[in-house]
C-alpha cells in the first residue's frame, strides 16, 4: 500500500515546504529551463519560480506561492498574495507571471476555489477588495493605493492561469517522485531491463574499442572490430555478455536519473567504483584478465542508498564498462 505522503507534506514547516517545492520543480524540465527559490524577506510575492526560457524574469515564468497554514488558505490571503505580484510588476521589478499557483497543503476555502473556477470573478475581487485587503497590508506602515499602473497589471494578468495545489494533488503530480524519494524515502522502484541493440552504437565506442584490443591480445591475432569479435566462436559469447551488462547499466542510470536526485545515483556509482578499483589496480597478465577480475569483484559490492536493492549483478558489472567510457578505468593500459 502506498504511503500517504500528503500527511508528510502537511507536516513540513514553511521553509521546508518551499525547499520541497523547489526540488519538485527541478524535475519539471519539460516546463522550465530553470527554477529558482526566492525565500525570505524581499521575495516580492515569489517563493519558488519556474522560468520557461533562459530570459528568466524577462520571459515567461510561473510563480509557486507556498502557504503552509494551520487552516485552508483564505480569500483575503489569496488576494493579498496576488496583490504583491501586481504591485511589484507595476513597479517594473518583473513581468507578470504566465501562471500563478498557490501551494497550500491544507487546501483553499470555498470562495478561493470558486474564484479559480471563475477567473473574471477573481479579477473583479482583486479590484473591488484592494482598498480593504491590499492597500493597508502590502507594505508595513505604508498605504498602497490602487493606482492606474496596478490596475493595468490586474487587467493584463490571465486569471485563467491561477491554480491551487493541496498536499494530495501535489504528491500526485507526475514529476514529484524524485522529491518524495529524497524527502520521505519513497521507493523509486526497479529500473527496466536493458537490452543490447543488434548493431553497435556510438555510446559503446570507447569500452568496446578496448575490449576488442583485449580479445585480440589474448588470441594473439588482432580483431578488426567488435562485429568481428561477436562472430568469433571463442569470444563472441563473452562480448555479447559484456554488451548486455553495459546496456543493463545504461537503463539503470536513465531510470534513476529521472526518478531520484543526481547525488543518489552518484553515490551508487561511487560505491561500485571504490568496490572494484583495488582489484583493477592489481597486476594482471593482460587486459582481459584485468576486466575479468573487476567483473568478479563487482558482483560482491553492496552499495548504499535507496537503489541498493535494485543493483543487480549485470548492472554493477555494466557500470564498470561505463567507467571505462568516462575515463575512470581502462581495460587496456
Amino acid at each position: 500500500m502506498r504511503t500517504n505522503y500528503a500527511v508528510s507534506v502537511i507536516g513540513l514547516t514553511d521553509e521546508r515546504l518551499e525547499a520541497f517545492v523547489a526540488d519538485w520543480l527541478l524535475f519539471r524540465t519539460r516546463d522550465y529551463v530553470q527554477s529558482e527559490r526566492w525565500n525570505g524577506s524581499g521575495d516580492m510575492g515569489r517563493d519558488v519560480v519556474g522560468y520557461a526560457t533562459s530570459a528568466r524574469h524577462e520571459g515567461d515564468w510561473d510563480n509557486f506561492q507556498c502557504k503552509q497554514l494551520s487552516t485552508r488558505l483564505s480569500e483575503s490571503s489569496a488576494i493579498l498574495e496576488l496583490g504583491k505580484i501586481f504591485m511589484h510588476a507595476a513597479a517594473g521589478e518583473f513581468r507578470l507571471p504566465r501562471a500563478y499557483t498557490f501551494v497550500a497543503p491544507r487546501g483553499v476555502v470555498r470562495n478561493v476555489q470558486t474564484y479559480i473556477a471563475h477567473p473574471e470573478r477573481f479579477r473583479a475581487a482583486c479590484k473591488s477588495r484592494w482598498a480593504e485587503v491590499c492597500e493597508p497590508h502590502l507594505v508595513q506602515n505604508k498605504s498602497v493605493p490602487f493606482t492606474d499602473d496596478i490596475e493595468a497589471m490586474v487587467d493584463a494578468f490571465d486569471f485563467k492561469n491561477v491554480f491551487a495545489l493541496d498536499a494530495v494533488k501535489l504528491t500526485q503530480d507526475p514529476y514529484i517522485k524524485p522529491a518524495l524519494v529524497k524527502w520521505f524515502g519513497e521507493d523509486p522502484g526497479e529500473a527496466p531491463r536493458g537490452v543490447a541493440p543488434d548493431g553497435i552504437v556510438l555510446e559503446e565506442a570507447t569500452y568496446l574499442t578496448e575490449l576488442v584490443q583485449a580479445y585480440g591480445a589474448r588470441r594473439g591475432v588482432a580483431f578488426a572490430d567488435a562485429t568481428d569479435v561477436i562472430a568469433d566462436p571463442d569470444w563472441g559469447d563473452d562480448l555479447r555478455d559484456q554488451r548486455t551488462r553495459f546496456f543493463e547499466a545504461a537503463a539503470f542510470k536513465r531510470y534513476y536519473r529521472d526518478s531520484t536526485f543526481p547525488e543518489m545515483l552518484d553515490t551508487f556509482n561511487d560505491d561500485i567504483y571504490h568496490g572494484v578499483v583495488d582489484a583493477y589496480r592489481e597486476v594482471h597478465p593482460d587486459a582481459l584478465a584485468r576486466m575479468v577480475a573487476v567483473m568478479k569483484e563487482a558482483k560482491s559490492v553492496v552499495p548504499s542508498g535507496v537503489m541498493r536493492r535494485y543493483g543487480r549483478v549485470p548492472v554493477k558489472q555494466g557500470l564498470c564498462h561505463h567507467f571505462v567510457n568516462e575515463g575512470r578505468l581502462k581495460w587496456t593500459r
